[in-house]
C-alpha cells in the first residue's frame, strides 16, 4: 500500500493537515526519547528529534534490508526532511506513522508522522536511492512488491 501522495512542499509553506491523520500511514514503530535528547527548556532538541526519526526509518526498512543489503547493491539516503509541527519532551514515547508516500524507478519516499501522546510532533519524509556498484539501479521487484 502506498499513501495517496508525497509530501510535496516548499521550505516555509503551510504544512497540510491531511498528513497528520494517522490512519494514512501502515506502519507504527514507537521510539523512547532519551534524558541526553533534551535541550535546556526540556524539549526533545531538533538535532536529537531527526535521531529519533532516524532510528524510526531504519526499523521501518529492516524488513525488506535482505533485497538491497548486499555486495553490491545498496539504499542510500540522498535527502530528509522535517518539520516540526509541536513540542516533543521526554515522556511519553513517541509513535511514528510510516509509509511509503511515492516510488519510483531508483528511488522511494518514506513519509512520517510522529505523535507523542495525541499530539503530532513532527512530519518527515527521506528519500532513499537504490544503488548497483555505486550508481543509481531500478529497484528490485521483491522490494517493490513488500
Amino acid at each position: 500500500m502506498t499513501l495517496p501522495r508525497a509530501i510535496d512542499y516548499p521550505t516555509g509553506q503551510r504544512i497540510d493537515p491531511i498528513w497528520l491523520n494517522r490512519d494514512l500511514y501502515f506502519e507504527t514503530i514507537t521510539v523512547r526519547p532519551r534524558f541526553q535528547d533534551l535541550d535546556p527548556l526540556n524539549h526533545i532538541n531538533n538535532v536529537a528529534m531527526a535521531a529519533l526519526f532516524e532510528d524510526a526509518r531504519v526499523r521501518f526498512n529492516h524488513p525488506m534490508s535482505a533485497h538491497f543489503q548486499t555486495d553490491t547493491v545498496r539504499t542510500m539516503v540522498v535527502g530528509q526532511t522535517l518539520n516540526y509541527v509541536g513540542e516533543c519532551y521526554l515522556h511519553p514515547d513517541v509513535d511514528f506513522h510510516l509509509g511509503v508516500g511515492r516510488m519510483g524507478t531508483t528511488s522511494w519516499v518514506i513519509q512520517t508522522c510522529a505523535w507523542q501522546g495525541e499530539k503530532p510532533v513532527l512530519l518527515a519524509m527521506a528519500t532513499l536511492v537504490s544503488t548497483q556498484d555505486g550508481k543509481a539501479a531500478p529497484i528490485p521487484d521483491a522490494l517493490k512488491a513488500m
